[in-house]
């Protein structure tokens, strides 16, 4: 392909609608010229990019494409039109595509520390998003599993990886940790919970037991390194927080 056609294809000009970011268009740039691998390239093109103001923004416009009307088929019902009337509730092209992509886990040891940290605060700010859409009552097609799932591969698993996986547990805890609790008090069942992990909390169903042993594994994580250190002590106020608060 001619240096021209690429710039062509990619629309390097910042138009979006007829090309693609420019963020993703120096990315496949740097590959095109082999200054990149493949494995940097994918994660500078998928990285998800939401500043803070964004969100809300963000929040609002999956709860608009979900609520849209049905569209028109000369009135005439089909078997894919959903009980609830709205054809595009729950569509799994939405933000949920994006769930368990574990491929930062097999990456991350050949990242120096600045990758690393940029990895960090990916992965971080992906957790927090995504359990805002939780509050926002499941907006995006996010159920509140992930927020156990979360959790319990931080503090349930002995190959968690602290630096990553307890500040992730930490934005779901403080920002949908009453819904969480709510969980435990009426002792829901979560697929997230049967998965099989090192501690032997492999059941199911949440409870405030489980709840209570989350406090305990983050008191002993706050003894471990910075980043982990700060994560744990505020998920862990927040745990007590919480459950203190709802006796």
């Amino acid at each position: 392909m001619s240096e021209a056609r690429f710039k062509e294809q990619i629309a390097s000009d910042g138009v979006e609608e007829d090309g693609c970011h420019p963020d993703e268009a120096k990315a496949l740039g740097d590959y095109y010229h082999q200054k990149t691998e493949s494995t940097a390239t994918l994660k500078a093109i998928t990285e998800p990019i939401f500043p803070e103001p964004q969100v809300p923004s963000l929040i609002q416009l999956l709860d608009a494409i979900q609520n849209l009307p049905n569209p028109d088929v000369n009135g005439k019902s089909t078997p894919e039109t959903p009980v609830d009337g709205f054809l595009w509730r729950g569509l799994p092209d939405m933000w949920a595509d994006e769930h368990k992509r574990d491929d930062w886990r097999r990456t991350l040891a050949a990242e120096n520390p600045e990758s690393r940290a940029k990895m960090r605060s990916a992965h971080v700010r992906k957790a927090e998003i995504e359990a805002r859409l939780v509050v926002a009552e499941e907006v995006g097609g996010i159920p509140l599993h992930w927020g156990y799932d979360c959790i319990a591969d931080a503090l349930e698993h002995r190959d968690a990886i602290p630096d990553f996986e307890v500040p992730a547990a930490a934005r779901w805890i403080t920002v949908a940790g009453d819904r969480l609790y709510a969980g435990a008090v009426n002792g829901i069942e979560s697929w997230a919970l049967e998965r099989r992990r090192a501690l032997g909390k492999e059941d199911a169903v949440m409870t405030v037991d489980r709840w209570l042993f989350w406090e305990e594994r983050l008191e002993v994580l706050r003894e471990q390194t910075e980043e982990v250190a700060g994560a744990a002590e505020t998920a862990v106020r927040a745990l007590k927080r919480i459950r203190l608060g709802s006796d």
